[in-house]
């Protein structure tokens, strides 16, 4: 056996101060520190929320890097992880746009920008109300231009069969709108396989937040033609918890909330009735966010109040 080799067997404070050096300098070689990248620029990694330096050029990513181009995050993706305890009302700003916030407490759970050379913004908020999670708002906008096939690949929930209601609007070369009313039950913790919002609900649920098994989405989907063959466009999908206040038990039994049967239940049908009338005059409020027409002084109840907003105790 080697000097080395006896060593490692007899010396375990040694052995695991080694480990702990190698471990250490993998991981400032993979997430270092700007300062050292810069003396180092030939190391691996980059700053954890630095555009990798391909996608600060401007260049294209390779696909190892993941589908950038169709907007679904992928390893090139820069992710952010916001403070959860930072308390949004009003509005907020995404890729230049202003986007309404409905009434109540908002969180910033998980943002980032995809594409190849950033084009999306995505974030996802949450809101609590007596402790437990009563909204949580998915939002996606272009900072740039994108392909108009992306568009039409957004636009697709609203014409499922499943909706409750769906109002669509289309003006040929100029706009498409629509916003539209279905459930989203939660399974393995999330509402959807987009891994965006499936991180989103993981980190939800490791910071302790109470999320309801099923929740209500009023969904909006803008875009607004920019050029030949391209867009730009916009998409918010405000989930509503179905709640009774200040608990996760449902207004109604699960079997109530789909499409089929919605209407056989009293409290179900009435959620659902108040929340497609609320999307109505709500998505014209996103419209003006979208525009950059709104003025937020207007963002007063009961414009602001969803059914499932808080309530003054």
């Amino acid at each position: 056996m080697t000097a080395f080799g006896r060593l490692w067997r007899r010396a375990p404070l040694w052995r695991t101060s080694v480990i702990v050096t190698v471990g250490a300098l993998g991981m400032a070689a993979f997430y270092p520190t700007p300062a050292l990248k810069k003396a180092m620029p030939w190391l691996p990694g980059h700053l954890p929320g630095a555009a990798p330096d391909n996608a600060a050029s401007g260049a294209s990513q390779p696909d190892a890097q993941g589908a950038q181009s169709n907007g679904a995050p992928g390893l090139g993706d820069q992710i952010g992880v916001p403070d959860p305890g930072i308390t949004e009302h009003g509005s907020i700003t995404i890729a230049g746009r202003i986007l309404p916030l409905p009434a109540g407490d908002w969180h910033p759970i998980l943002t980032a920008r995809s594409g190849a050379h950033g084009e999306l913004s995505q974030q996802v908020l949450a809101r609590t109300d007596r402790g437990v999670v009563s909204g949580v708002i998915v939002v996606r906008a272009t900072q740039q231009p994108v392909p108009a096939d992306l568009a039409e690949q957004l636009e697709t929930p609203c014409h499922d069969d499943r909706d409750y209601a769906a109002h669509i609007s289309d003006k040929p070369g100029v706009s498409q709108e629509c916003s539209y009313t279905s459930n989203a039950v939660l399974e393995n913790q999330s509402v959807s396989s987009d891994p965006f919002i499936t991180a989103a609900f993981n980190r939800m649920h490791t910071l302790g937040f109470p999320v309801p098994s099923l929740m209500i989405n009023v969904g909006w989907y803008y875009a607004a033609a920019a050029g030949k063959g391209t867009a730009h466009i916009e998409t918010v999908e405000t989930l509503v918890a179905p709640i009774e206040r200040g608990s996760r038990q449902l207004l109604a039994p699960p079997q109530y909330w789909n499409k089929a049967s919605v209407h056989k239940n009293p409290e179900a049908s009435q959620f659902i009735d108040a929340l497609d009338r609320w999307m109505i005059g709500w998505s014209r409020v996103l419209r003006q966010g979208f525009d950059g027409t709104l003025n937020t002084a207007t963002l007063v109840p009961p414009l602001i109040n969803d059914p499932s907003a808080p309530q003054p105790s």
